[in-house]
């Protein structure tokens, strides 16, 4: 059956042509711009939950031993081998402009000459030194510490569970020797070896058997004595000894009579203080005067006549950033009546030898840690800065290897001022 179409109604005109088409058209751009918005949306998505090619850097370790590169960490801590702490690893941009140190003599990067009038000089306080040749001293002098050493700490252990039966150093700080009877210790699987071993040696055993049986107990924490005293009354001993593997001050004791103590626990540490550490920091700038095998002298504070020379043995690799030092080491004996407890301050006095240097005050130096330098005074109210090496100094003194000579005057007084105004007039160009 046809359709017919409905007419028209009356007064009304048809629509234009393409009307219809253009309907079609409009819907099409609308679905295509929704397409492409929600495939936008799905980049954006997919971008959001991919792994970031810094991901593996943040998981990386970020701390690390300077002596022991091995030992890594993610958190901040101190290296089991050594106990020396962990430094954030350093990692450096191979496409980033490496900062190179200006050479001595010429004028530091960012600064510029600048000329003050006279009431400007006078206003801020502006003094000026003049730099003079001088012979440097015969020690240099840097406050250091004592410190106990690394290799004079000692655990003690047992090598079998049992329990404690007696406590012979019930304290801590108390020095003890070497062999000395710490605790006495009831273990049932040392009791049964010493049985074993009498019975052995009852009935006649060959040699063998009854080394075997020795060796047994010796592994087991018996000394050779106690064994002998066993063999020749053929009786076990109850407990035996447990001793200071060496002389020493009892620094730590973890036990109490009737603990049951196993191998995995440290019962007492002992620290050997027979010698003793005596470690300095050091300016970077004074490095050259103490390397190893330097002599050097220790005077602890209220006690100079108990001074005691050595030589400096290590020089430490860490630097430290806030206090621009290094630190060095000698090692000293502490016996006799010459007694040096660790955390004791005084000075290491460090042998360099005499020299004729030029030497300008401390407080002419400008540091930024890129550069060194000074401002010298070319005329009156004009100051121009130029980078120097220096090596070393005394007192307030410091001692200038290039970039200055005998005669010039340097600013000593209102530096940093100075210093500001340079750098201000470099940064609008206006430096003459």
């Amino acid at each position: 059956m046809a359709i017919e179409e409905e007419p028209m109604p009356e007064g009304e005109e048809p629509p234009p042509p393409g009307v219809r088409t253009m309907a079609i058209v409009r819907w099409a751009i609308l679905a295509l711009a929704a397409a492409v918005a929600l495939f936008m949306w799905g980049a954006w998505a997919l971008e959001r939950r991919a792994p970031k090619a810094n991901d593996s850097a943040i998981a990386a370790p970020k701390y690390h031993c300077p002596m022991h590169p091995q030992v890594v960490s993610n958190e901040p801590g101190e290296c089991p081998i050594c106990h020396m702490d962990l430094v954030p690893i350093v990692t450096e941009d191979a496409g980033a402009p490496k900062s190179e140190m200006p050479e001595p003599g010429t004028m530091p990067p960012g600064t510029t000459p600048v000329t003050l009038s006279l009431d400007r000089v006078q206003s801020i306080g502006v003094r000026t030194a003049l730099v003079e040749e001088s012979t440097t001293a015969a020690a240099l002098r840097v406050t250091a510490t004592v410190q106990q050493p690394e290799q004079g700490a000692a655990e003690v252990h047992v090598r079998t569970p049992g329990f404690v039966e007696a406590i012979h150093v019930d304290q801590t700080g108390k020095e003890v020797r070497a062999g000395q009877p710490l605790l006495s210790l009831y273990s049932p699987e040392i009791l049964q070896a010493e049985n074993e071993m009498i019975a052995t040696r009852a009935w006649g055993g060959d040699g063998g058997v009854a080394n075997a049986a020795r060796r047994k107990l010796e592994l087991l924490g018996m000394s050779a004595g106690e064994i002998d005293r066993v063999l020749d009354k053929r009786e076990p001993v109850r407990a035996i000894a447990i001793v200071a593997p060496h002389g020493g001050y009892v620094t730590k004791k973890n036990v109490v009579l009737g603990s049951y103590v196993t191998p995995e626990m440290t019962l007492y540490e002992i620290q050997d203080l027979s010698h003793v550490w005596v470690v300095g920091d050091v300016f970077l700038r004074d490095l050259p005067s103490a390397t190893v095998g330097t002599a050097a002298r220790w005077v602890p504070n209220g006690r100079p006549s108990d001074a005691v020379s050595g030589k400096i043995d290590l020089v430490y690799p860490l630097v430290n950033a806030e206090a621009r030092t290094r630190r060095v080491r000698m090692q000293i004996e502490n016996r006799g009546d010459k007694r040096f407890a660790p955390g004791e301050y005084g000075t290491m006095e460090i042998t360099v030898a005499a020299r004729h240097a030029v030497a300008i005050p401390r407080d002419a130096l400008v540091d930024t840690g890129t550069a060194t330098y000074v401002f010298v005074v070319e005329a009156e109210g004009r100051f121009v800065p130029r980078v120097v090496a220096t090596s070393g100094g005394e007192n307030d003194r410091v001692f200038v290897d290039a970039g200055l000579r005998a005669g010039e005057r340097v600013v000593v007084g209102a530096t940093f001022l100075i210093d500001s105004e340079s750098r201000l007039q470099a940064s609008f160009g206006q430096g003459k």
